[in-house]
């Protein structure tokens, strides 16, 4: 270029022309580049307010309603009413103030197009974007203990109880009372008809380094109402607002038992210490026989179609454990008297139930179970798919896949193992007496293992029941569907794998009983009618001296949610169930026990007594939320749950600050 430039410099006078030209050319890109640049800032001045506003109003609805789809909806609403539809995203994070507080993030990108600046550049438009953050503050808590109904006692702590809340607010909607010598430390109470009141030797005090506690009259919403976790809880429980059962698949109320496997043909055998009698399938053969042993060889896949299938008497059967093949019984497989039997991996189509009793033992290798329901009683009901009786073992190898059209007993001191491994799935139906799963009492041991695979689920279309001092531990999953109760009597021990447990009946826990559940969410549906062990119409119930641990998950949809009770509605619910919104939960623990995460009965009252170690821990959260919250001779340390985003108080400030 500059060497073409000297070129015409040095010739006649029509090169001095062609010289001015590209000078002349070059004058005009550069001067619209400098108009372009200017209309850029002004681009970026006016996408920097639009960036303002959004995050000031997603922020503001945040902080009312903990949900990040409800914020990014109003910042998205904010910015098309501003001109830059579709060009602004919002995200929470932590606030570049560095003081520990969330704020809202939000970024507008909007595209300038270039006009004569495009001589020089080839570009067609350039980018401008802004980036604003408004910090939630909150100047007066979150709250951690709400009282969300504008009637009622509102928040009463008594008989010498002490609810240490360093970091939140107690918020009402009525008063908060401290009586009985009991002690309340907050930062902040807000109320919303009566001041707070401390009488008999009771005292409501601020938390060290502050002078007095911060009382403000204001409402407080709940601050759950718009939370995803809340909502997708209670569309998969599956009752619609007039309380009947959506039934619709893959609701919780829907859940139903399987059919059972159809079979036909088959012969019946019976095996015991010195005889076989009966016929084999077609492709099978007894291959040896030595004293009241005996070995079951089949060739090849099958099916290999069995009729009923018993052994007794001291007899020791084993079917092809050497390959995996399908195996049908047109009956059910009976093991009894000191007997034993070993089958090997496959698919099981077992028309009438697998049933073991006195001192027997059974074992199968890892495959798919399609299990009818016995004929016959086991713990005084027909139905059920596996009767595991009293002294007995049985065992299920893994990865496995379990059908069941009826329950599964196992019975006192019995061991029952179901799958191995992580990648199980359970449909389990229900027994005549409504039960799918029931852990009997004198040290049971009955194991199901995890079912976190893809495709895997955890269904029971009835109850579930520990007895005395069994002890039961369900698998982990995403999901768990109970279509009943969840009932753990006194001084049993129940292990709950992490996942949610969404049930349409009510959970209820007796004394010195133990529940160990890490990462979990219940989601309750129902209330129980009885008194035992709670006052009737809990919902969820931990009787005194029980040992719960229950902490909620830390991170997904479910994060911080450990309890979520009945949804609202009214109308016809299903008899045995009767959930109810006013359905409330009534929590009493062991020294040794802990509940970290937030406890949400909106419609219905949230009742702490001779309970110590709520709120697990510095590290640890615990909110309760209820139409009144009532606390009796208890103590627990409450704070916000940061993951459900949170604050009842009205008074939080919202800052822009970069």
């Amino acid at each position: 270029m500059i060497a073409m430039l000297k070129a015409l410099a040095a010739g006649n006078r029509g090169g001095i022309s062609v010289l001015s030209a590209l000078l002349f050319v070059a004058l005009i890109g550069f001067s619209a580049l400098a108009t372009e640049y200017g209309r850029a800032l002004l681009m970026k001045s006016e996408d920097q307010r639009v960036a303002d506003l959004a995050a000031y109003s997603g922020a503001v609805i945040y902080n009312a309603t903990g949900s990040t789809t409800s914020m990014n909806a109003v910042i998205g609403n904010v910015a098309a009413l501003n001109g830059a539809s579709g060009a602004a995203s919002g995200s929470i994070v932590a606030s570049p103030s560095g003081d520990g507080n969330n704020a809202v993030q939000v970024t507008v990108t909007t595209s300038d197009p270039i006009a004569l600046g495009r001589v020089l550049t080839g570009s067609t438009s350039v980018s401008v974007s802004a980036v604003s953050y408004a910090e939630i503050n909150p100047a007066s808590s979150p709250g951690c203990i709400i009282a969300l109904s504008g009637s009622g006692s509102g928040v009463t702590v008594t008989s010498a109880s002490n609810i240490t809340a360093n970091h939140c607010a107690i918020d009402s909607n009525t008063t908060v009372t401290a009586s009985s010598a009991s002690t309340i430390t907050t930062p902040v109470i807000d109320y919303g008809t009566t001041a707070p009141t401390a009488t008999s030797a009771s005292s409501i005090n601020p938390p060290a380094g502050q002078s007095s506690v911060t009382e403000a009259h204001v409402t407080t919403a709940d601050p759950l109402a718009g939370n995803t976790g809340v909502s997708a809880a209670y569309a998969h429980l599956g009752y619609n607002s007039s309380g009947t059962c959506s039934n619709v698949s893959g609701d919780v109320c829907y859940v139903q038992s399987p059919s059972a496997p159809s079979v036909s043909g088959g012969t019946a055998l019976t095996f015991n210490s010195v005889t076989q009698t009966g016929t084999l399938p077609t492709g099978c053969t007894t291959t040896s026989h030595s004293g009241s042993s005996w070995t079951i060889s089949c060739t090849g896949t099958g099916p290999f179609t069995f009729g009923a299938f018993t052994v007794s008497s001291t007899a020791h059967v084993t079917v092809n454990t050497s390959a995996a093949a399908t195996y049908n019984f047109n009956g059910a497989i009976s093991v009894s008297s000191s007997a034993s039997a070993t089958f090997g991996a496959g698919t099981y189509n077992i028309a009438g139930g697998v049933s073991v009793s006195s001192s027997s033992s059974a074992s199968f290798g890892a495959g798919t179970f399609n299990i009818g329901g016995l004929t016959s009683s086991c713990n005084g009901a027909t139905g059920y798919s596996i009767c595991n009786g009293s002294g007995v073992s049985m065992s299920f190898g893994g990865p496995s896949t379990f059908v069941l059209a009826g329950g599964i007993y196992s019975g006192a001191s019995a061991t029952l193992t179901m799958g191995s491994g992580t990648t199980n799935s359970y449909e389990i139906g229900k027994a005549a007496n409504g039960n799918s799963i029931y852990s009997d009492s004198s040290s049971t041991t009955f194991t199901l293992a995890d079912a976190t695979g893809s495709g895997d689920v955890f269904q029971t279309s009835g109850n579930v029941y520990t007895g005395s001092s069994s002890n039961l531990t369900l698998p982990a999953a995403s999901q768990h569907d109970i279509n009943g109760n969840f009932t753990v009597s006194s001084s049993s021990n129940v292990t709950l794998g992490a996942g949610t447990y969404t049930m349409s009946g009510y959970f209820s826990v007796a004394s010195a009983a133990t529940v160990h559940a890490t990462g979990v969410t219940l989601v309750i549906g129902g209330a129980n009618a009885a008194s035992n062990p709670c006052s009737a119409g809990a919902s969820y119930c931990t009787a005194s001296a029980s040992n719960v641990t229950l902490t909620a998950p830390t991170s997904g949809t479910m994060e911080d949610l450990a309890v979520i009770g009945p949804p609202p509605g009214s109308g016809s619910w299903p008899s045995y169930k009767s959930p109810n919104p006013t359905a409330g939960a009534t929590i009493s623990s062991a020294s040794g026990g802990s509940l970290s995460g937030a406890v949400y009965f909106p419609n219905a009252p949230v009742t702490v007594s001779s309970a110590s170690g709520l709120g697990g821990g510095s590290a640890a959260c615990l909110e309760l939320i209820g139409s009144s919250v009532s606390v009796s001779s208890a103590s627990g340390t409450s704070s916000a749950c940061t993951g459900l985003g949170g604050s009842g108080s009205s008074a939080a400030q919202i800052t822009l600050v970069q």
